[in-house]
């Protein structure tokens, strides 16, 4: 999906806008967010919210590339890089 990304944090956060707008943050394996762009984050954060709306997306989720599991992140264990 995305080269070296380990991670992708998803929501409805995005501090660039005023309203609920697809939001993603992509982790590479040392759990430090790498730079992509705006067009690539927003895909992602697209198609995983449309793999998965019956999560509670009124929290953010993490989804883990290696294992394709969405978990809410705030329930993410610290070993799998926040």
């Amino acid at each position: 999906m995305i080269p070296g990304a380990v991670a992708i944090r998803v929501g409805f956060d995005d501090p660039k806008q005023k309203w609920p707008h697809p939001h993603a943050v992509v982790k590479d394996e040392a759990g430090k967010t790498m730079e992509v762009s705006r067009t690539t984050t927003s895909i992602a954060a697209r198609w995983i919210l449309r793999v998965w709306p019956e999560a509670d997306w009124t929290r953010p989720h993490t989804f883990h590339l290696a294992d394709t599991t969405l978990t809410r992140s705030d329930l993410t264990t610290a070993g799998r890089g926040r």
